[in-house]
């Protein structure tokens, strides 16, 4: 069983929400076997494209709790999960984050295969939580795969929270054509070990760096109104009596 869909069903549970009430789209291949057991609707997207599906169930049935997956946010999917963060779509969008450091806080990484970039990268990745933060979320926070009960409590958590909430989940695998199912141990581990647990810190200070600890933790939680309230809000005002408000909350 893959590590992060193990402790997706574990922050389902822990939220007192129904599977039923939960759908998934995802730009990740998870294989079925994997899914099956989650009972929730589970959707392949393609490529990038998880967030916009996901804004669609969420208009189309405001009652549901959407969660996207993405595994990459920043490069075809940039654009949407800004936007929804603008509006402040309800969703909880979780970032499997595969990027591979050969360092961290001045430690080398285990050693991994050859991969087809020998020069590694020099572009700095983005900060995903402070991203989020900026666009609008209500909620950020950064787990590694290996802080499975803070990952299932961050779970629990963004799925009560009204507004679009972001959660990076860290999990490396060795090289770029690795499956998501084959998670290296030892990476993992290494990764799990050079991380420094600081919630509440300003989302700002959570780049990813390879000379530095991986700051992980619960970085920002706080309320305004949805996409769905505002457009409420704003026809009503506009149209008064004449106007039907739009799902709502409570669907």
């Amino acid at each position: 069983m893959n590590p992060i869909i193990t402790v997706f069903s574990k922050g389902i549970e822990k939220s007192g929400i129904k599977p039923s009430k939960v759908s998934v789209p995802s730009d990740i291949p998870f294989g079925s076997e994997v899914v099956n057991h989650l009972g929730v609707d589970f959707f392949h997207t393609i490529r990038g494209r998880a967030i916009p599906f996901g804004t669609g169930l969420k208009l189309g049935n405001p009652a549901l709790k959407v969660v996207p997956f993405v595994g990459d946010l920043m490069t075809l999917g940039g654009n949407h999960f800004v936007h929804a963060g603008r509006r402040n779509m309800e969703l909880l969008v979780i970032c499997v984050n595969n990027f591979v450091y050969r360092k961290i806080g001045g430690q080398p990484a285990p050693s991994t295969p050859v991969t087809f970039s020998p020069y590694s990268t020099f572009e700095e990745p983005f900060n995903i939580p402070h991203l989020g933060n900026s666009c609008g979320a209500v909620y950020t926070a950064r787990w590694t795969a290996l802080h499975t009960d803070e990952l299932a409590n961050s779970i629990a958590e963004a799925l009560n929270k009204q507004g679009l909430s972001v959660i990076e989940v860290l999990s490396p695998g060795p090289n770029y054509y690795t499956k998501i199912e084959d998670i290296e141990s030892n990476l993992i581990n290494f990764y799990y070990e050079n991380s420094v647990i600081k919630n509440g810190e300003d989302p700002k200070n959570a780049r990813i760096t390879p000379e530095e600890k991986i700051v992980v933790g619960k970085f920002t939680d706080k309320e305004r109104p949805t996409f769905i309230d505002s457009y409420n809000a704003q026809l009503s005002k506009v149209l008064g009596d004449k106007f039907t408000p739009y799902g709502g909350k409570n669907g």
